[in-house]
């Protein structure tokens, strides 16, 4: 419970207007979606039930989701001049997505997926076409942090910066530019405490999803702060279920690292930042509608969850540092117990694991929620009305 003298300085823990946007960093592409009664034979002709275009990639639809659940976010990607990239740049005009840094080509088409949804068995099938499409550079993302122009981003607005795995050489490269702007941050601030000058000057936190069965992409897992780990990516590592996964993952996080493991029917575990584990049940809707980006859902309901969490807690630190030692009012904001995350020398990471705010209590939350959202949205066609299904589901109780 949050005593009164919190809430009469920064107000109830379900404001959505103090935190900070999430900036999620990866592809957009159109998905070309046809939705049959059964998946076709090969060499067969088979008319579907419903077909329609929609703006797919990681991601895109990860902002999708953050923005119906109320969020500020933003997407960093290629976009380009061409006719489908119009159709792309107005739908996330629609689900009020920042995409105003995005860098621009004129000399590469659309990405797209073409998605075959089978209603007999709930199973989606992705082909995926990318032209050559250049994939998210250093030197575009430096320009986010050049403060002359207006419309250039400025790192201090966001708390969060999601990363879709994609291109490891780049997507570290990236991280590493952000770390330093979170070193920077700590270094200049008072006494070395990153909870000083609130909330402007705090650390960003960085997740990273690895969802595709690729290799290189294990390389981006010690640069995490909250890394989620796909059904896919961990049997292709031969693993084969949630526990086996976080217990071989863990050994290539950073220290203090919330690892996240969603595996469709069978729900999600996570370890928290001490290496307890957690976890949730699925909940599956009365009738399986559309699972194309349910992954996404889950993915974007936890990031949603933790980002308030995070806020609460940076605004709770500060009131704590405005209070007087042994005042009654510090025991009446039930802070609980501290995180000590010792520093990790064995990765070429500048700062410990900032998830200084991530409990058992809070991570079992974010992934019941997580999975709670993804369920809804397998019952329904798209994302439109996810933000009504749970209603005061989202509201946030901060124990």
């Amino acid at each position: 419970m949050i005593s009164s003298f919190y809430e009469k300085i920064v107000g109830s823990s379900s404001q959505e207007s103090n935190i900070p946007k999430i900036l999620c960093v990866g592809l957009t592409c159109l998905d070309i979606v046809q939705t049959c009664k059964r998946f076709p034979k090969e060499d067969s002709d088979l008319s579907s039930v419903e077909h329609r275009w929609q703006r797919g990639g990681n991601a895109s639809n990860t902002c999708t989701v953050l923005s119906l659940l109320g969020d500020s976010c933003e997407f960093f990607g290629w976009l380009s001049s061409k006719e489908h990239f119009n159709f792309l740049q107005n739908d996330m005009q629609k689900y009020k997505i920042d995409f105003s840094h995005c860098p621009l080509t004129e000399d590469y088409s659309c990405p797209v997926s073409t998605v075959i949804l089978s209603l007999s068995s709930g199973s989606r099938t992705i082909i995926h076409h990318n032209p050559n499409l250049p994939e998210t550079a250093l030197e575009k993302f430096k320009e986010l942090n050049l403060l002359e122009k207006f419309k250039k981003l400025n790192l201090l607005d966001y708390s969060w910066i999601h990363f879709e795995g994609r291109n490891t050489t780049e997507t570290i490269s990236m991280i590493q530019y952000v770390e330093a702007f979170n070193h920077s941050l700590i270094k200049e601030t008072p006494n070395n405490s990153q909870f000083k000058n609130l909330p402007k000057d705090v650390p960003i936190t960085i997740s990273v999803e690895l969802e595709k069965p690729k290799s290189s992409l294990l390389d981006l897992l010690p640069y995490a702060d909250v890394a989620f780990i796909s059904k896919d990516f961990a049997k292709s590592r031969g693993y084969n279920n949630m526990s086996e996964t976080l217990k071989h993952m863990s050994l290539e996080a950073k220290s203090g690292a919330t690892i996240i493991c969603a595996w469709g029917d069978r729900g999600a575990m996570a370890r928290t930042p001490h290496g307890i584990m957690v976890q949730s049940p699925a909940y599956p809707p009365l009738r399986i509608v559309d699972t194309l980006g349910a992954g996404d859902t889950f993915n974007a309901a936890v990031l949603h969850h933790l980002n308030k969490v995070k806020t609460i807690f940076i605004e709770r630190e500060k009131i704590i540092q405005a209070i007087p030692e042994n005042s009654d009012e510090i025991l009446n904001l039930n802070i609980g117990s501290k995180h000590e995350i010792k520093y990790n020398h064995n990765i070429e990471s500048l700062e410990y694991c900032k998830t200084k705010f991530i409990t058992q209590a809070t991570l079992q939350e974010a992934i019941t929620f997580g999975c709670h959202i993804a369920g809804a949205k397998v019952g329904i066609r798209g994302y439109d009305g996810l933000n009504k299904v749970f209603g005061n589901k989202s509201e946030m109780v901060i124990s």
